[in-house]
């Protein structure tokens, strides 16, 4: 009986212990998901290609240099008549050409199109950086759900097992009062009855734990076969109030932070496709080298050496309209960002509103599961005791039992559906990353 006592005090205090053999704790477990995770890996290249591409260069702030060398060789049969008279008439006439030059280019005016190019760019790097952030918090909640499913599991296989141990005294009240004649053989028969069905239960819920565990080491990137534990107690934090959880939202989500900046990007578009419109002026530089040598002709030498400088000016006048068509849908696509990020703004602050009132009241319920799991506890040992003196009967131990295996059902669900409210707040409010 005192074990029965021990073990049901064991479940329903909070402080659960679990054995350090093995154990993975939550925090080494998110540490792994964001050093290991695939989709993290890709983000972190997304958003240093995002850097790289944001160069003056690729803005088009710098110039061009070009160094070209071309050569030719001939052999040509050359038969050419002069002003003066002079007349050429030679087969097999060996001609060579060398022409040799650094060409620069650099374009001091595009009608602004440069610093709007240099300013997406800066825009594009900056969503990298909220992308890679949006992918680390989805897999810190994912890692956090299924950490905490398998927390709910081992919870629930402890209260099976606190529920049998009280089967299997059941099983020897029932065999003592038989042998003592004021027993019957149909209290021992459903008492088994009782631990086989629990039995049963038992290997569901462990299958149900495997599954838990191995989605976990495949998202970790571990090996399917690899033994651990899990730290088996809930761990919850305190949450703000509702306006507090808005504000956050409005300012750190990272949702509508990605969104704000695809409207900043398409203003950035639209600028560049303005930029058309005006004239385009460009400085030009030529260092050249050339040469050519005829064994026929009026010019049998021919050498060039030095430096050319010049500008190029270009004004589109027209073309058709399609600027006016490009920059007109480039204000479309702007304008579906807006509407974009006000949907998303709406869609946030609607989920935070539902994740805090569901929050709300899966802490009333957890108040009041804790309350009752000590009540079932109570009555279950109460119950007990009275059969093991022949007080009670076998339906009154029954009932209590039932009542209580649905009060370690309810609290740790509770439990879990608490951690997976505050889980999902913290996301949306921006809390599991912090970033300027």
């Amino acid at each position: 009986m005192r074990n029965i006592v021990f073990i049901i005090f064991l479940f329903f205090t909070t402080a659960l212990q679990a054995q350090p053999a093995a154990m993975l704790s939550y925090q080494q477990v998110v540490a792994m998901a964001l050093e290991s995770n695939y989709d993290i890996q890709i983000a972190q290249n997304n958003k240093r290609i995002a850097t790289k591409q944001n160069t003056l260069g690729n803005a088009g702030f710098l110039p061009k240099m070009d160094i070209v060398s071309t050569g030719n060789l001939a052999t040509n049969n050359t038969n050419q008549k002069f002003a003066n008279g002079l007349e050429v008439n030679q087969g097999n006439v060996q001609s060579n050409t060398l022409n040799a030059g650094a060409y620069l280019s650099w374009t001091i005016f595009d009608g602004m199109k440069m610093f709007a190019t240099k300013e997406r760019l800066n825009l594009l790097a900056q969503q990298g950086e909220l992308g890679l952030k949006l992918q680390v918090e989805n897999t810190i909640q994912e890692v956090t759900i299924l950490y905490y499913q398998i927390v709910k599991q081992e919870q629930l296989i402890k209260g099976i097992d606190a529920a049998m141990a009280v089967s299997e005294e059941r099983i020897k009240i029932a065999d003592k009062k038989k042998a003592l004649g004021s027993g019957s053989n149909v209290e021992v028969l459903q008492a088994k009855l009782d631990l086989n069905a629990q039995k049963s239960n038992l290997i569901a819920q462990k299958y149900v734990l495997n599954e838990y565990k191995s989605n976990l080491l495949l998202l970790l990137k571990l090996d399917a076969n690899k033994s651990f534990i899990v730290d088996s107690t809930f761990a919850f934090e305190g949450l703000q109030s509702m306006e507090e959880i808005k504000a956050q939202v409005d300012q750190m989500n990272t949702a509508i932070r990605f969104a704000d900046k695809n409207v900043l990007i398409t203003q950035q578009n639209v600028k560049e496709l303005q930029s058309q419109r005006f004239p385009s002026l460009g400085l030009t530089s030529n260092y050249l080298f050339s040469r050519s040598q005829n064994e026929a002709g009026f010019a049998l030498f021919n050498q060039n050496l030095g430096l050319n400088t010049g500008f190029t000016f270009s004004w589109n006048l027209f073309n058709g309209l399609r600027t006016s068509n490009q920059i007109r849908i480039a204000k479309m696509q702007n304008l579906n960002a807006s509407l974009e990020v006000e949907r998303t703004r709406l869609n946030q602050f609607s989920a935070a509103q539902i994740a805090y009132t569901r929050w709300l009241g899966d802490k009333e319920i957890l108040l009041l599961e804790e309350e009752n799991i000590k009540l079932a506890a109570q009555s279950l040992q109460i119950t007990t005791e009275r059969l093991r003196l022949g007080l009670g009967n076998f339906l009154e131990t029954k009932e209590s039992q039932s009542s209580y295996e649905a009060a370690i059902t309810r609290l740790v669900n509770a439990r879990y559906n608490l951690k997976q409210s505050e889980t999902i707040l913290k996301k949306l409010t921006g809390a599991f990353v912090k970033m300027n």
